[in-house]
């Protein structure tokens, strides 16, 4: 049986000596990995289609509850090259699609989650190297809204008062009276800014092109960049792997 699609290319894997498994995000199948037989051979039919981030019309072989369909067509439908041209969105949108894989069941249709992804790779394709930084982070934080899994950082997660002490373990700042409860007193917190929660309340409330228009300092990003990771490290009971590598570049840049 052959089924038609859509499909943006989130990850590829080497599967032998010349074939790829691929995972795709898609409009009406959800979270799905799909076999490209023979892929990495030089004169692959396949082309760049595979290529991540490659938005593309897809034929898939096998039945729709078949864990792992074979790919039979893959037609660009957007490349989305200028996006692996430049190392840091590259870099941060993979972050984005491990965060999308990680945090999303497989085969479950969810056609507003992929317009959703669409809409963030082309708004970052379009975006000037100065607006970048920001968008990545404004991505990320409705990415996780999307999905279900925002940090509360506005107020206090149990009574709605005012607070800037964030409890990963709890996914939400609690206020100091509702820290009296025995199980939360000795749990680690992170400060919070006022700059970093009133990003973060616009990023949350606001649509992501009008949230771009934002302009916070490098300080107020590279906080919020750190909660959110900590935030989802707990989610998962494990740091994703683009973290840890944006953390080690970080690290070795500061060195030389």
């Amino acid at each position: 049986m052959i089924t038609k699609t859509e499909g943006i290319v989130l990850k590829t894997l080497k599967y032998g000596e010349a074939d790829l498994i691929v995972t795709y995000l898609t409009p009406d199948r959800g979270l799905i990995r799909a076999f490209a037989k023979s892929s990495r051979k030089t004169k692959s039919r396949f082309g760049s289609s595979l290529e991540p981030l490659t938005h593309a019309r897809i034929a898939l072989w096998g039945k729709e509850q078949t864990s792992l369909s074979k790919i039979t067509q893959a037609d660009i439908l957007n490349s989305f090259h200028p996006i692996r041209e430049n190392y840091n969105d590259f870099v941060y949108v993979s972050k984005l699609a491990e965060t999308l894989i990680s945090f999303t069941p497989e085969a479950i249709p969810n056609i507003r989650l992929f317009a959703f992804f669409l809409n963030i790779l082309n708004i970052i394709k379009d975006t000037d190297l100065q607006g970048s930084t920001s968008l990545h982070i404004i991505s990320q934080i409705r990415l996780l809204k999307h999905l279900g899994f925002a940090p509360r950082l506005s107020s206090c997660g149990r009574c709605g008062g005012m607070s800037h002490d964030f409890y990963p373990d709890a996914g939400t700042t609690l206020c100091p009276s509702c820290v009296k409860d025995p199980r939360h007193q000795s749990k680690p917190f992170v400060k919070i800014s006022n700059q970093a929660i009133h990003f973060y309340s616009h990023c949350i409330e606001w649509p992501i092109d009008k949230s771009n228009r934002l302009k916070p300092n490098q300080g107020t990003l590279a906080e919020l960049s750190g909660i959110l990771d900590r935030h989802v490290s707990f989610m998962l009971s494990k740091k994703l792997m683009t973290s840890k590598f944006i953390e080690n570049r970080g690290t070795a840049s500061k060195r030389q």
